[in-house]
């Protein structure tokens, strides 16, 4: 289809923009402060000179179509360079409100997350997180159109438009209940390979670091159980004959908990790099560079941990 684009206003860009992510006519005219029939009289403007219905109501509210899904991954990108070209001169305010969409595992929720949560209480007591799911399939294209602003993760994505900062390494140990035989003298490489495992289920078709790592030592592992979180593995452990194999942060932070023992990999491995990844596009926000140095910061200074 071919538009001229003289013939958009970008306001009702805006208002499709609110509407896909609210889903709801009530709910994007509060968002964007507009009456609800100003909302329903732009909606109607755009779907006149795209041509397109764009959304179906329903009992829940308003549907995308599928043209429109299509529509909004290049719509969102374009107001979100917008966003960021006309605004991102000048400092980052931390005493201004402003909200940071980030993307982290389980893992990084219990040793990253209070420690920033609460220098944030202290240096920028109006800025609010929302922390997202951290899907690795829909990572790079939530990262280009503007609805993640950072992700931390250990993956590493063959990308051109993304930016890596490491911030953090973690060495991976070896968990078990109390008494388990395998850890009679020293957990040895013999001994973990005769016992049975909890493995972290593999993301975007990727197996986890040590996956790669045992792989390429010729090592593996007995599954017993596939779990999609690191945060289960330490009661399940605690309560079967199964090993977990986890960052050692993790480790030390449940042990007590769950009378675990902990011990070294029997196989010498690198440690786990974790970084901070962001989008090009993102390259000039004073916001985020200010919300990353922080994060660095508290890796640095050791605050990281339960």
């Amino acid at each position: 289809m071919s538009l001229n684009l003289r013939c958009i206003d970008l306001n009702l860009l805006l208002v499709f923009d609110a509407l896909m992510q609210e889903q709801n006519l009530s709910r994007a005219a509060t968002r964007l402060h507009m009456s609800q029939p100003a909302v329903s009289n732009a909606l109607a403007r755009l779907r006149s000179q795209l041509g397109e219905p764009l959304f179906k109501r329903t009992a829940r509210g308003m549907s995308p179509t599928a043209h429109a899904q299509v529509l909004y991954g290049p719509v969102r990108q374009a107001l979100n360079l917008l966003q960021l070209g006309l605004g991102a001169q000048g400092e980052f305010d931390p005493q201004a409100e402003h909200s940071f969409r980030l993307s982290m595992n389980d893992y990084a929720l219990i040793m990253l997350l209070p420690a920033l949560l609460e220098q944030l209480k202290a240096e920028a007591p109006r800025v609010v997180l929302e922390v997202q799911d951290d899907e690795a399939k829909s990572l790079i294209a939530r990262l280009a159109s503007g609805d993640l602003d950072l992700a931390i993760d250990y993956l590493y994505f063959d990308s051109p438009d993304l930016c890596y900062q490491p911030f953090m390494e973690e060495e991976l140990v070896v968990i078990g209940r109390s008494g388990h035989p395998a850890f009679e003298g020293g957990l040895t490489r013999a001994g973990y390979q005769r016992s049975q495992h909890v493995l972290i289920l593999p993301r975007a078709g990727r197996g986890s670091p040590l996956e790669i790592v045992l792989g390429s030592a010729k090592i593996r592992r007995q599954a017993g159980l596939q779990v999609p979180h690191y945060l289960t593995i330490p009661p399940i452990v605690a309560r079967s004959d199964l090993l977990g194999t986890v960052p050692r942060r993790l480790a030390e932070h449940f042990s007590a908990i769950y009378s675990l023992q902990v011990a070294p990999l029997p196989v010498e491995t690198p440690p786990v790099q974790v970084s901070l990844i962001w989008h090009r596009q993102q390259e000039l926000s004073p916001g985020l560079r200010w919300l990353r140095e922080r994060i660095v910061r508290l890796s640095a200074d050791g605050l990281l941990g339960g």
